[in-house]
Formats: structure tokens, sequence, C-alpha cells
């Protein structure tokens, strides 16, 4: 892995409207109308299948963006989606996100993970999609919550070196309406000496129901220093990542009370170097969402997909 830090980048202003790209495994009914697509029959057609799972999304447009299903997702697992973008000129990179990502039971038990990957670049190419599954513990339950009720919870005394992602086992739902529930954001708290991770999290379904809260985490990867952030101030970098099916999950850590940081954005990239060959990348941004001027560590663990 090249663990160089290329730069620190400016933030992106980002304003392309989305459309919806090809109807590949569309499935038809949705609630909104909008196409879901089932990432399982794609996995099969392009890719593999399994914990982890990858699939090609076919040419997105510049702004373009799909939504993905995977259907019979397994109780007490924890999902993080990567790309590998390809189809990058010399001028212009590829470059995707994840705009959108949800867990959701529906009528008759069946756990669902969605998510929507949009084209944030300014040309139109694919992605292989990767997903990787994360064994994960319940930590708490929401209890009953209102369709666009939030809810804010925290997780203390973190061990150094973790990163930590939130998943959900929604329960609730009715013959006309899932339970969805999704992580409206997440950002790590040093506290005295104690390490926190805080997320928020919102029903966003149209059913009063419940979710367990469940927790996963990965370690490993290279660590690098925010350099310091004063409150409100943001820094973005450009990683290099292995070439092949890995994903990143982005975690953050200080030694400073009262910090607190948090990873705002995160795109994946090819770009092709002046050599003509391509190099994949991960954009990201970290912000200091607190009160306190601090610096912090940024863990990148690789996760096999």
């Amino acid at each position: 892995m090249r663990t160089l830090i290329r730069a620190a980048v400016a933030a992106l202003a980002l304003t392309a409207a989305i459309a919806t790209a090809g109807a590949a495994h569309a499935q038809p009914g949705s609630a909104d109308g909008t196409p879901r697509l089932d990432a399982r029959a794609a996995a099969a057609a392009t890719g593999k299948i399994g914990i982890n799972s990858t699939w090609y999304t076919g040419t997105v447009n510049a702004g373009g963006s799909q939504t993905w299903v995977w259907y019979n997702a397994p109780a007490d697992v924890a999902y993080v989606v990567g790309y590998t973008p390809s189809g990058a000129s010399t001028s212009a990179a590829c470059q995707f996100q994840t705009t959108d990502s949800r867990y959701l039971q529906v009528w008759g038990g069946e756990r669902r993970f969605q998510f929507t990957l949009q084209n944030t670049g300014s040309i139109a190419c694919a992605a292989t999609v990767l997903l990787s599954g994360l064994s994960s513990w319940t930590i708490n339950s929401t209890g009953g919550v209102a369709p666009g009720g939030t809810q804010t919870h925290l997780w203390t005394n973190l061990p150094a070196g973790l990163t930590y992602v939130a998943g959900f086992k929604p329960t609730g739902s009715t013959s006309s309406a899932a339970c969805q529930w999704q992580v409206v954001r997440s950002w790590y708290v040093q506290s005295g000496a104690a390490r926190q991770f805080w997320f928020t999290i919102k029903n966003v379904g149209a059913v009063t129901c419940q979710a367990d809260i469940q927790l996963a985490t990965v370690s490993g990867g290279s660590t690098v220093s925010t350099g310091t952030l004063a409150p409100g101030a943001s820094v973005g970098w450009l990683w290099y990542s292995n070439i092949g099916n890995y994903t990143h999950a982005i975690g953050l850590a200080s030694s400073t009370s009262g910090c607190q940081l948090e990873t705002t954005r995160l795109d994946y990239r090819q770009i092709i170097e002046s050599n003509g060959s391509a190099s994949r990348q991960i954009l990201f941004y970290v912000k200091n969402v607190g009160s306190t001027t601090c610096s912090g560590s940024i863990y990148l663990p690789v996760i096999a997909a």
C-alpha cells in the first residue's frame, strides 16, 4: 500500500443533480417509485457473493446515482461499502461515494441492507462495488420511535487503534411499511481519559418501530495526524489505497480532553498518472465539531471485500 499522503485539499462544492442510473435488476413497487437494484443478482452475474461481496455498476453518468439492496442480510453483520472506480481519463478522475445507507426489516422478518451510490466526478464512468460484512454485537435497543425520530448514543472507554461501525436489527414492520433505520452521523470524542464513539440514528421509515443497535470494530492499517484544527475547521486528504477489493472505515482519536472529530465525507477515486498507470485513492475530510482547538489521529484500517 502506498501510504504517502499526497496533499491536503480544499473542500469540494458538488451540486450536480442526482439522476437514477441503469435499471438492471430493478425491483418494482418501491414506495417512492425509485428503482431498487438487486445486489445479490448483480454479484452473482459479475462478482462474488458472501459476507464480502462485489459487483459491477455499469456506466453511471456524472452526478448519477444507483440504489442497491442486499436481500436476506444476516442478523449480526454491519456493512461497509467501498468502490474500485474505473474509466478515469488523463484529465478527470472517476469518483464515487455512498450518499445514503440504511437497514430495513420487511413484513415477514427479512433483514435488508440498502445504500445509494453517486458518481461525484465530472465524467461518466463505472465502479466495482465492494460490500464488506463485519461481525457485530448488540449494545442497546431504541425502543419504539415514530417516523423521523432521532436518538444519539455513545460507546465509551474505547481501546486505542479501533475503528467503530454501527448497524441495526430493525423490528416492527407492517404489511404496508418496512421498519427502516440509518446512522445520520458519527464522531469521536475525548472525554477526560475516555475515548468515545458517538452516533445519531434516525427512523427513516413510515411506521413507528424499533431496532437493536449494533457495533462492529476494525483495526490495523495506517495512522496519521490531523494536524491542529480550530473549532469548525476541516482538513481534507487524498490517500493512495490498495487497488483491489478493499474498503475503508475511518476512525479518529485525540489525546486532548474535549476534542471532537468527525469524518464528513469519503469518496473513492481512480486517477490516471502522468506515466499512464491507474491509481486508486480515497478522498476524505475530517472536521473539528467541538469547541476546543486540538489535533488527533486518523486510523485507516483496510477491510477485505
